[in-house]
């Protein structure tokens, strides 16, 4: 994911490309601001039903991906427990109460454009109505034969690791 600075967040000058900490990074020339860029954290529940037989996608209302499934995700807010965002943005985009029961992995996906740290938790659905809601067009149960059009990586890669029966 490209990131761009022009100006010092410091003193407002120009900054220059200097080479600091074993990158080329944004450096301001006066005040010797150097800016290190966040990485954006994202955070997805793999969430299954009947004996581990269904699993919960949402259809993406919105670019990236319009159309296509995913599990539910979203990012995680500035000093929001990354659990914590995991359980709102379930609730967010089905309507559903989760527990989350467990890490899954952590990805490294810059090459999807939204988030360069994916954090996949496993969850437990505790109650709630399902119904798809903010940035979800739809929101629905499927087996590991029945699954739709996925969009992101991430997604896909935990859905074969399922499939296989390596989850």
């Amino acid at each position: 994911m490209s990131r761009v600075a022009n100006f010092c967040p410091n003193c407002g000058a120009r900054l220059t490309q200097q080479e600091r900490y074993g990158r080329m990074r944004p450096v301001c020339p006066e005040c010797e601001y150097i800016v290190f860029f966040e990485p954006k954290v994202a955070v997805v529940v793999f969430l299954l039903r009947n004996n581990d037989a269904e699993l919960l996608l949402v259809k993406r209302g919105m670019n990236p991906g319009k159309g296509r499934w995913a599990l539910p995700a979203g990012f995680v807010d500035a000093g929001e427990d990354p659990k914590i965002a995991a359980i709102r943005e379930v609730k967010e985009e089905t309507g559903l109460d989760v527990q989350i029961e467990r890490l899954l992995d952590v990805f490294h996906a810059n090459d999807e454009g939204l988030a360069d740290i994916v954090i996949a938790y496993a969850g437990r659905v505790l109650g709630g109505t399902l119904k798809a809601d903010d940035d979800a067009e739809a929101a629905a149960w499927f087996t590991r034969e029945n699954i739709p059009p996925i969009v992101f990586t991430t997604t896909d890669t935990l859905i074969k690791r399922w499939q296989v029966g390596s989850l």
